[in-house]
């Protein structure tokens, strides 16, 4: 790999926000070989990479790093950091000839591993990692890492610095974080050792909707008093059974209904549809270009979704994994006054799209860590007159936890890791600083887990057929027939300032 420098354009960018400045002030006089490692947490959409970017400038101006490397975990968020990147140090950053960097994806690292190793042994190296919780390692071990996890602990020994970016610094599994500080917290000889994550610098929701920096964040969660399940045996073996429900969490503890199946009942996906639609007209009134996102479960329910929505006369942009040309549909839907984008997870990580104001959560994943990132991609200010964003979900018992606590920047449960014994860490090859071109394991995900009884599922006149568990003994065939009343209610939760 050839490096040599290689002028875009004249460095710019706008002013830094006082937070930004704070942030960029403390890493400065904080990075040393003593210290070589940054933890940035910033809430999502209070943007840390433009943060990132100036701090790249500076360190490559007083001639402390001679190359930059940005790792995200999509193309279109290492698109945009790459153009940050560009725009702020006026230097090509595309990893191509007379470059002083390159921006890639953590999957590309598999292939490029080796040639980094090489870069970082010959000059001095800043590493900027984007959305840190993708990577992860076990507390305590010297081996147990994810794949991007052992790739960044293969890098870590020939990068200059690291710079760590992200909004929600946990990982759902409970492993830590590599190459981060985590300090044991004190408990009795015979429980297992407890870590919590240390960051260097914090900028919470709070204080970026104080500063203006973040609009202030309406979570509505949708809901229904008169919901009624008719049980009936599919052969007609059995007399109907008739149970009544005064809520959606209610009823979701009814063995027979879930939540995803949920997500898909007619009445109750168009009435989420409904309120977010005339939010959204509402906004637009005053301002024309504001957007909306609707989050779906997978390709077929988003497609089910965006002709919902064209039905009612909406405009609508349909970007998923199979769309041809994606990414410069997502480029053309932020650079418009298209009312809706549908997507199922391009849009719920990193992306930036500040004109989004309404977003309708229909996603079966149920994890803090997502939840806060679909709400980041909507709570981003640009300008004077968009101070609040909506956000429509079910009421589900999970999600409403995650709604009520959105003040809780790093949650104590996630923030607290259980550090292992190094005899019962998952033996993973390449842990840890190794030597050159050392190759990662293969990582193979569990195959997906089966429902026990095969039956279908009737909502009101939309049927859903659960998939058969093939190993159980064949079950009867159940129907559920559920019918809402009309009223739709809402049970608001905002942040507390």
């Amino acid at each position: 790999m050839k490096w040599s420098e290689r002028p875009t354009h004249l460095a710019q960018h706008p002013p830094l926000r006082d937070w930004q400045q704070r942030c960029l002030s403390k890493a400065l006089a904080q990075l040393s070989p003593e210290q070589p490692h940054f933890l940035c947490q910033a809430t999502p959409g209070a943007g840390k990479m433009l943060m990132a970017a100036v701090l790249a400038n500076y360190l490559l101006q007083r001639g402390e790093v001679d190359f930059v490397l940005y790792l995200g975990p999509s193309c279109e968020v290492v698109r945009r950091a790459e153009e940050t990147l560009a725009d702020v140090t006026g230097l090509a950053v595309d990893g191509e000839l007379g470059a002083r960097g390159g921006c890639y994806t953590y999957q590309s690292l598999r292939t490029l591993i080796h040639a980094l190793q090489q870069l970082g042994a010959k000059y001095r190296v800043l590493l900027v990692w984007d959305e840190s919780h993708h990577a992860g390692r076990v507390a305590g071990a010297q081996k147990g890492a994810n794949e991007w996890g052992q790739a960044l602990l293969l890098l870590e020994r020939y990068m200059t610095y690291t710079l760590a970016l992200s909004g929600t610094p946990w990982r759902t599994d409970g492993s830590c974080l590599p190459l981060l500080r985590y300090l044991d917290i004190p408990a009795d000889e015979d429980l297992p050792l407890k870590q919590r994550l240390v960051p260097d610098f914090v900028y919470t929701l709070q204080e970026a909707v104080r500063d203006g920096v973040c609009r202030l964040p309406y979570i509505k969660l949708i809901d229904n008093r008169h919901i009624e399940l008719t049980i009936s045996h599919a052969k007609g073996k059995q007399r109907p059974k008739q149970k009544q429900f005064s809520s959606i969490p209610r009823l979701l503890r009814h063995p027979g209904i879930s939540y995803a199946n949920l997500l898909r009942h007619e009445t109750a996906m168009e009435a989420q549809l409904t309120k977010g639609v005339r939010q959204l007209n509402a906004l637009r009134k005053a301002q024309p270009g504001a957007g909306g996102l609707v989050v779906a479960s997978d390709i077929e329910h988003a497609e089910e979704i965006s002709q919902w929505l064209m039905d009612q006369g909406e405009d609508v942009c349909l970007v998923t994994s199979k769309t041809p040309n994606a990414h410069s549909k997502l480029q053309a839907f932020r650079d418009s006054v298209q009312a809706w984008i549908v997507s199922v997870g391009m849009i719920s990580e990193g992306v930036d799209i500040p004109r989004l104001r309404v977003c309708c959560y229909l996603s079966h994943i149920r994890t803090e860590q997502h939840f806060r990132q679909v709400l980041g991609r909507i709570i981003r200010r640009i300008g004077l007159h968009d101070a609040d964003c909506y956000l429509f979900m079910l009421n589900e018992s999970l999600l409403r936890r995650y709604a009520h606590r959105i003040a809780d920047d790093l949650p104590d449960e996630k923030a607290v890791v259980t550090v292992v014994s190094p005899a019962s860490a998952p033996d993973v090859h390449g842990y840890g600083n190794t030597a050159l071109g050392v190759q990662l394991d293969n990582v193979t995900l569990p195959a997906a887990e089966t429902v026990g009884e095969a039956g279908t599922v009737v909502f009101g006149g939309s049927s859903i057929t659960a998939a058969a568990n093939s190993g159980a003994k064949p079950q009867p065939q159940w129907e559920h027939d559920m019918a809402f009343s009309q009223r739709f209610i809402e049970h608001l939760a905002t942040l507390k300032l």
